[in-house]
């Protein structure tokens, strides 16, 4: 059997399952992430998405009312939970491809026949190659469009929410 048909075959098998699995799910946690950001990035700067303005949070020129400050600061933890979940899951990877090796590798030792145990072998290896594959995969998604938005946003909201406290400030001493 050659190398890539045992990484297809790997892939079909339970700890293939357990990693596509998974990668499916953080799929739709960077989904999520991404339309909460987006959401965030609208309430902020009142962009045009998709040819509507959104008007669920005026914040244009950081003149703020408190309950835009409250839907500032819910979406903003929305985004930042969907984030960490996000990113904890990518760590995950490298720990499912090792779990899949040592599953593999447990089967080799109960078996004498050197080429069952070639076999096991090399599946043991696939399972590593498959949760570094995703976890590159999705830290790629995760550093270069991603984390930076994320921080941009962040520190956005950190100054709007500060600029209005200060504002409130000014007015409770007058």
């Amino acid at each position: 059997m050659g190398f890539i048909e045992i990484l297809i075959n790997n892939l079909i098998g339970y700890d293939g399952f357990i990693l596509f699995t998974t990668a499916i799910v953080n799929v739709f946690f960077y989904m999520r992430t991404r339309a909460s950001a987006n959401r965030l990035h609208d309430g902020i700067f009142q962009s045009v998405n998709r040819g509507l303005i959104k008007k669920n949070m005026s914040l244009y020129l950081d003149e703020l009312t408190p309950d835009e400050v409250d839907k500032l600061m819910k979406e903003r933890d929305k985004t930042n939970r969907y984030y960490s979940i996000f990113t904890s899951i990518i760590s995950i990877f490298p720990y499912l491809g090792i779990l899949g090796t040592v599953f593999s590798l447990i089967g080799v030792a109960g078996d004498s026949s050197f080429e069952n145990m070639q076999q096991n072998f090399l599946i043991a290896l696939t399972s590593t190659f498959w949760g570094v594959v995703f976890a590159i995969a999705f830290k790629v998604l995760c550093d270069a469009p991603l984390s930076p938005r994320i921080e941009l946003l962040n520190a956005e909201v950190d100054r709007r929410i500060h600029r209005y406290e200060n504002d409130d400030s000014d007015v409770m001493e007058e």
